[in-house]
């Protein structure tokens, strides 16, 4: 046999009449009584649960700010820099950033890291060729002789007289841009078998005719040209002249071997089993 569980019992007054008076006595100082204070209405206590978040401290911290102000701008950061001495070009102008709304941060720092990787190679690149590249308002780049500097200038004045006395001449940049471009011309001229303009001079070829001499025919040309001897009817292999001649030529077709003839089956059938396939697939939708 289990253990006996004893149950609640009731103590005290077992009359309803004497419980409904004890309930009353009890809030008989809140029934029909004026307020305490009467410019003062107390909150109720679902009320009191709904604000209770904003006084918590952890909830107020999760909360992310909305808004133009809470976005990343270079602007705030930036300070006008001042012309120092010796200063003969103005500064570039310096890149503003701003984030733009709903961007996230990560994709904002990605932005200007790949703006500032683009300056760089732009930088080295001016460095390079001593250039200077220029944008107008349609963002149209245009290239321009970078200007040379008074120190640059010095340094490259020393080098040229010291090479100078080795007996070392330094040329231009035009200079060296003209020597570049006949050096390509004769290259191209040497591989047609040609000759430039400049070296055919007509005062070479000209005869001297001596007094009472007779010419009995116009002069021949002595030497031979590939172009010439092309021209020359009835030297080109036309196809009118094959059938003139002995007809045209057929070539003969050249066997395909055995191991040629089995790799052609294999493709011939991976097409057909490719096109069966899909047949089949359209056949079923």
């Amino acid at each position: 046999m289990g253990r006996k569980i004893k149950g609640s019992r009731h103590h005290g007054a077992k009359d309803p009449e004497k419980q409904r008076q004890a309930r009353e006595e009890k809030i008989k100082m809140k029934i029909n009584n004026r307020p305490a204070m009467e410019d003062f209405q107390e909150i109720p206590r679902s009320m009191r649960m709904m604000t209770s978040w904003k006084e918590d401290e952890n909830v107020s911290k999760n909360i992310k700010p909305k808004g133009e102000k809470h976005l990343l701008d270079s602007t705030k950061h930036m300070t006008k820099e001042s012309w120092m001495p010796g200063m003969t070009k103005p500064l570039r102008p310096v890149p503003v950033f701003k984030q733009g709304e709903g961007e996230h941060k990560k994709a904002f720092y990605n932005r200007i890291q790949k703006t500032i990787d683009s300056m760089k190679q732009q930088r080295s690149y001016e460095e390079k060729f001593k250039v200077e590249l220029r944008r107008d308002r349609d963002g149209n780049t245009k290239m321009v002789e970078a200007e040379v500097d008074e120190v640059d200038q010095v340094i490259e004045d020393k080098k040229k007289k010291r090479l100078a006395k080795k007996g070392i001449v330094v040329k231009t940049k035009e200079e060296k841009r003209h020597k570049k471009r006949e050096r390509e011309k004769m290259r191209k001229l040497k591989k047609k078998g040609g000759k430039l303009s400049e070296d055919i001079d007509f005062d070479n070829f000209q005869d001297s005719v001596k007094f009472g001499e007779i010419v009995h025919e116009p002069p021949t040309i002595n030497f031979k040209s590939k172009k010439l001897d092309e021209r020359k009817p009835g030297k080109s292999d036309l196809l009118l002249k094959q059938k003139m001649v002995g007809g045209v030529q057929k070539k003969k077709k050249v066997k395909p071997s055995l191991a040629k003839k089995a790799i052609m089956e294999q493709e011939r059938l991976k097409a057909v089993e490719a096109y069966r396939a899909l047949k089949a697939k359209k056949h079923l939708f």
